[in-house]
């Protein structure tokens, strides 16, 4: 079947370069529309809950609005884990579903859960922006030195937000920083006493005077007239003008009783940018699911036209994280690793074949594999990144080529004189078709299990395994289709004969070597099980991690500062921070957020700093200085700064880490319990004890101590004596003392709060707040002193839940130690160290433990079963069992040169090397296959007529294959393994698994493979020979 249409295509030689042509240019046009993007979005499918409720404290969010919620969410189909946060004034609920879980499916069930709870303080749960962790692909400050932090954030409301939402692709803008615009009555508590007033007199009469009406309507003669009543506030002298009361038969209006002005809500975050102390942030999410490099296209044009046309003069947007810039440098990276990977495939090419023709006919397989792959990759909706293109291995792709191209030079070389015919061209062709068939399937099928990978590293390196199939089944469309054609007409007539010195000088030497092994069985099997016994050991010593560390060229900090401080205070030693990150050339920019974003998915205090860092391109780094380096100089400046802890990660990461884990670092250690307290002493005990295990770093828990909180605590004897209810106490509270809002004023399309407080100075202290009056039942007006005890207490900051279960995590880095020894060492040392009630509490480490847990327990599965396809393969290509089995012996000797090379280059054992271990087993069984087939070919040829002289003469014959192969293979690899630039960390490991392995691997396809053969071939015989003369003697 193969073989008649390699004939039919060999005969039609014209057309198929025709067809190849067209599929070269529809392919240019299907990578001009693949989606563009950096890594992969790795994170789950997530969404957050969350409810603002203002004012209130941790312990009754969590009690009133966090544990309703989540009883309701435990129900909702599809839930894998629900994670919480209750913090002043915020619920936040994460949602983690099962993989594969529809993004709008999950959350309209959400939707649903929340539907059935009702809810105090009139508060109402909403669903955070359908996006993902890694969806912040553009971050932007607002700098003027004209306009003031209000008049900013007027512009950043009602201007910059409103345009860049028109974007295609952009879900939401974030705001952090600034003032957001209220309109203010500050109160003055001695004129409330001399007209008897109190906070809900006034808050009744400003509700009542803010209000228009429609009055349906009025027919006139042939018209209709809408009727309309008009009473709403439209500016401070509306606001002022509104009658409260009278006293004394004289109108009282609002600005009696106070300061009417413009003012803005409680700050609950600052932002500070280099040396500005105080500026705008907008941060740019995108729709989960969007082509990033479009809809970065549209904000660029977006900000252009607001820099342009719509700002005031003096007010411009400036980014300082572009996603794009990002997919710029890892495509670079990307470009120039294979740019570097073809032109090392075709030296190699010209320096084993002589011949520049023959060169180019295999190099020819590169852009039409390619392309092959990016037309597939369009109309599959797989987009382009660092894994999917950044992976393909040019000397992999290029190796059926390598062998139809060879084969027909040889038989070229065979009659170096004479016309070279069709009929030779074919036969040629012919002989190697079906092993080069069955060797790129077996490769394709070795990708191919990629996709039995689950969560994280499924969403990795499942473009990859596209990007390779779709790839080497266009490579092997042209080995088949198009070489032998070509090949035809280069060689049709007489050319010089090429001899290569290497090979001349390698050959005799090779015979040499295989007649030594070839008979001598004991040497076989000690080489091959001492060489077994190498890789079983290195396999147990070396160091397991689940993922190499994912460059992204910037840093981000994650700052701790003593529970309980100021908010001014907290901004200074910001300054600070920055001011000390700028110390190190390296860097260009750092932005700090302290405390809270405006919609309430950071939940943090203003003990909370995250600061991102631009960095400069590596290419303008000092020579010797790398990212650990400067991490390590800036841990060290960082120290001497007091009362700050600061732990280093990246942008898109440390999103992804709060999502799978909860906390924003590499390891995690969860306490479960009932007893705050309790679970703090244990907590503590943890940090101090993991201080002391080697290679963890930035050690602290994550969430805060407990703070000084003052409590208002309500005499329920006290207000039924006067005649008041706890409600208005509350009231009070709430409005007068925390700001809520009471209404609200619309000028335009703006709208914007108003707002009833007391000054500053009579809210500052328990004796000032006592002072706050309440009219009682009789009109008479009592302190809030004599209604309620009022005093300072210790209250929880932040109470996180799992599963409803309450928990405390501990929450660290790892440097130069590898995840899983550290892992169990920090596991034996807490069990040994660590006492605790283990029947009421649960000491349990997470994070990206979990992820190689059950990555390494899929690898289990998935080795077997790509052993099994191999096998199931192997056979129907040979039709006997025991050469298949004799190709899967020699597989788990190729790791050898893999894990070598991983310990010699001081890497460890990931999901990224594992891929590459299972791409090399792909590149070795071909190998095999190309071997064993010719050896078979021989050996039907019966000349000459020993077994051991066929299987010299046929393993000399593909002595020069097997050795291109393997060469172009790891030769393709090697600037990926070399790279050290944005997006070159996945490469690395899976390239230096195939450069090494490939190393080990020729030598046992050349020499081991052939002397195994003979013994298993000398054996068979020799049982043959056994059962033909039983039979013998019987029939006798």
């Amino acid at each position: 079947m193969i073989e008649e249409f390699v004939t039919q295509c060999f005969k039609r030689r014209g057309i198929m370069l025709l067809v190849f042509t067209l599929l070269l240019l529809f392919g240019w046009y299907c990578w001009s529309k693949i989606p563009l993007e950096a890594y992969p979005d790795i994170a789950p499918v997530t969404s957050q809950v969350i409810t603002q409720v203002n004012g209130l404290a941790a312990a009754e969010v969590e009690q009133q609005i966090t544990v309703p919620l989540e009883r309701a969410l435990l129900a909702t189909p599809g839930v894998s884990v629900i994670r919480s946060r209750s913090t002043f004034g915020l619920s936040l609920i994460t949602v983690v579903f099962l993989e594969g879980t529809d993004n709008y499916w999950s959350r309209e069930r959400l939707l649903e859960k929340i539907a059935q709870v009702s809810l105090p303080y009139n508060a109402i749960p909403g669903l955070d922006p359908l996006t993902s962790p890694i969806g912040e692909i553009y971050r932007y400050t607002i700098d003027s030195n004209i306009y003031n932090p209000r008049e900013l954030s007027e512009l950043q409301f009602w201007k910059v937000i409103p345009r860049l939402k028109q974007v295609p692709g952009v879900v939401e803008i974030t705001n952090f920083g600034g003032m957001t615009t209220q309109f203010l009555l500050e109160l003055d508590p001695l004129k409330l006493s001399k007209y008897q007033l109190s906070l809900a007199d006034i808050k009744a009469a400003i509700t009542a005077n803010n209000q228009n009406a429609g009055g349906s309507i009025l027919t006139h003669g042939e018209q209709s007239i809408v009727i309309r009543g008009v009473g709403l506030v439209h500016n401070l002298q509306d606001f002022g003008n509104i009658q409260v009361s009278q006293f004394e038969g004289i109108p009282v209006y609002v600005k009696n009783l106070g300061k009417v002005r413009f003012g803005h809500k409680q700050r609950r975050g600052i932002v500070g940018k280099d040396a500005q102390p105080d500026v705008i942030e907008g941060i740019v999410q995108m729709l989960k699911g969007e082509n990033p490099s479009r809809v970065i296209q549209g904000i660029h044009l977006a900000i252009e036209d607001l820099n342009h046309n719509i700002l005031p003069k003096g007010v411009n947007i400036v980014p300082y994280i572009d996603r794009s810039e990002l997919v710029h440098a890892t495509v670079h990276t990307v470009g120039d690793t294979l740019l570097y990977g073809m032109g090392l495939v075709t030296l190699v090419l010209l320096f084993f074949l002589g011949s520049i023709r023959a060169a180019l006919i295999v190099a020819i397989t590169i852009p039409i594999a390619l392309v092959t792959a990016f037309i597939c990759m369009y109309n599959f909706d797989i987009p382009a990144n660092l894994l999917s293109l950044g992976a393909i291995d040019f000397g992999i792709i290029v190796d059926g080529a390598i062998v139809i191209t060879e084969n027909i030079l040889r038989r070229r070389e065979e009659k170096a004189n004479a016309l070279l015919t069709e009929a030779d061209v074919l036969t040629a062709s012919l002989q190697v078709t079906h092993p080069i068939f069955f060797g790129i399937l077996v490769i394709i099928t070795a990708y191919s299990v990629l996709f039995a990978f689950q969560d994280i590293e499924y969403k990795l390196f499942a473009p990859m395994a596209f990007a390779v199939g779709f790839a080497l089944l266009g490579a092997l469309l042209v080995a088949l289709f198009l070489i032998p054609g070509l090949a035809y007409k280069a060689y049709h007539n007489p050319v010089h004969i090429y001899a290569n010195p290497l090979l001349t000088w390698l050959k005799p030497r090779y015979v040499a070597a295989l007649e030594y092994l070839i008979g001598r069985t004991k040497l076989l099997f000690t080489l091959y099980f001492s060489a077994l016994a190498v890789v079983v050991i290195l396999g147990v010593f070396i160091g397991r991690d689940f993922l190499p560390y994912l460059d992204e060229g910037s840093l981000w900090l994650q700052v701790t500062l003593p529970p309980g401080i100021s908010l001014d205070k907290a901004g200074t030693m910001a300054n600070e921070l920055r001011a000390a990150t700028l110390e190190f050339p390296e860097v260009t920019h750092i932005v700090s957020q302290l405390g809270r974003n405006d919609d309430g998915t950071d939940p943090f205090m203003p003990s909370h700093i995250e600061c991102a860092v631009v960095l400069q391109p590596y290419t303008a780094w000092p020579a010797g200085m790398n990212k650990q380096k400067l991490i390590a100089l800036m841990a060290e400046r960082f120290h001497k700064i007091a009362g700050m802890h600061v732990a280093f990660t990246q942008p898109m990461i440390d999103g992804v880490l709060d999502k799978v884990a909860g906390a924003h670092s590499d390891l995690v250690v969860k306490i479960y319990g009932n007893d705050m307290g309790e679970m703090r002493k244990i907590a503590t005990n943890v940090v101090s004890l993991l201080k002391q295990v080697r290679g963890a770093q930035d050690v602290i828990i994550d969430q805060e101590p407990p703070i000084t909180e003052l409590r208002i605590e309500v005499d329920r004897h006290a207000i039924a004596r006067f005649g008041i209810n706890i409600a208005e106490v509350m009231d009070l509270i709430q409005t007068g003392i925390g700001g809520e809002a009471v209404s609200q004023i619309y000028i335009n399309e703006r709208f914007y709060d108003l707002t009833v407080r007391f000054p500053k100075e009579n809210r500052s202290n328990p004796t000032e707040i006592g002072g706050l009056l309440l009219k009682s039942s009789t009109g008479a007006l009592v302190s809030l002193s004599k209604l309620a005890k009022i005093y300072y207490a210790i209250g929880q900051t932040t109470i996180s839940h799992e599963m409803m279960h309450r928990q405390l995590v501990v929450r660290l880095n790892l440097r130069d130690r590898d995840l899983l020894s550290f892992s169990q060492e920090a596991q034996r040392q807490i069990v040994e160290k660590i006492p605790y009630n283990h029947s009421e509490y649960q000491v349990v480490l997470g994070g990206q433990l979990e992820n190689q847990q059950r990555a390494q327990a899929r690898f289990r599965v998935i080795i077997p079963m790509l052993l099994g396809l191999m096998f199931i393969l192997l056979f129907a290509q040979f039709g006997n069992l025991r050469h298949p089995g004799l190709i899967l012996l020699t597989v788990p000797l190729a790791m050898l040169g893999g894990l070598i090379a991983l310990l010699l280059r001081g890497m460890t054992l990931n999901v990224s090397s594992a891929v590459g271990f299972i791409a090399l087993f792909g590149v070795v069984i071909l190998n095999a296959i190309i071997m064993i087939a010719n050896l078979n070919r021989w050996q039907r040829k019966k000349k000459p007529a020993t077994l051991k002289e066929n299987i010299i003469g046929g393993a000399q014959e593909r002595l020069r294959p097997v050795l291109m192969t393997a060469t172009v293979a790891a030769i393709g690899m090697i600037p990926a393994a070399l790279k050290h630039g944005l997006g070159s960390d996945v490469q690395r490991p899976l390239a230096t698994v195939i450069v090494g392995g490939l190393i080990t691997a020729t030598a046992l396809t050349l020499l081991l493979l052939p002397a195994l053969y003979y013994w298993i071939e000398e054996h068979r015989e020799q049982v043959r020979e056994k059962v033909v003369n039983l039979l013998r003697r019987r029939s006798s």
